[in-house]
């Protein structure tokens, strides 16, 4: 028995699959090839499927069309979400069948639009900031105060995600790593 997560969006942090399978990898069957793609972001371990020749890619939990990925730290990164997408973006695949909901039938526009989506929250954030803002509880109160209150804690681990992404690049200040409990400011 693993340890109990605390996200539903955690790694399973006792699982042990059977085969490692690395970036890249393909896996060949009789008429049939899956391609490997390591897509970090939602989280550190996240891989994608293709089934080689078809333009079809299993997107499991990176790309889904009822909803934007969670990306919560320390598992989650938003650096590596953003890199991960533009990895799927080169590929062009015509369908996107996701580990939930339905199917993502215009690949290129939807995962731009998950990256114009991502760039939003990220401006709005460093909006935020400029604005007097030093904690991602006054950040997410004022970002997402037309969505219903019991998901502030996953907006808050989402803010976080971003929060790290711009300490990383200069663009924010905080004493130490950055956390949940933190204070942020404006760099320089």
């Amino acid at each position: 028995i693993g340890e109990v997560n605390p996200l539903d969006a955690s790694a399973d942090l006792a699982f042990v699959p059977d085969i490692a399978l690395a970036d890249n990898a393909l896996t060949e069957g009789d008429g049939w090839a899956i391609r490997t793609m390591l897509t970090p972001g939602h989280t550190a371990n996240h891989a994608v499927f293709a089934l080689e020749g078809t333009g079809i890619l299993f997107s499991a939990d990176h790309v889904m069309a009822w909803s934007t990925s969670i990306v919560a730290p320390p598992d989650g990164a938003m650096a590596d979400y953003m890199s991960s997408l533009d990895r799927l973006l080169a590929r062009e695949d015509r369908l996107l069948l996701p580990g939930h909901g339905g199917p993502v039938t215009a690949p290129q526009s939807f995962m731009r639009g998950l990256k114009t989506h991502r760039k939003m929250r990220e401006r709005a954030i460093l909006e935020r900031i400029r604005a007097g803002d030093r904690t991602i509880r006054e950040m997410v109160a004022a970002i997402y105060r037309d969505t219903d209150p019991r998901l502030h804690g996953a907006a808050g681990l989402s803010v976080l995600a971003h929060l790290e992404d711009l300490a990383a690049r200069g663009l924010i200040a905080t004493e130490g790593d950055p956390a949940i409990d933190g204070i942020f400011s404006p760099a320089g």
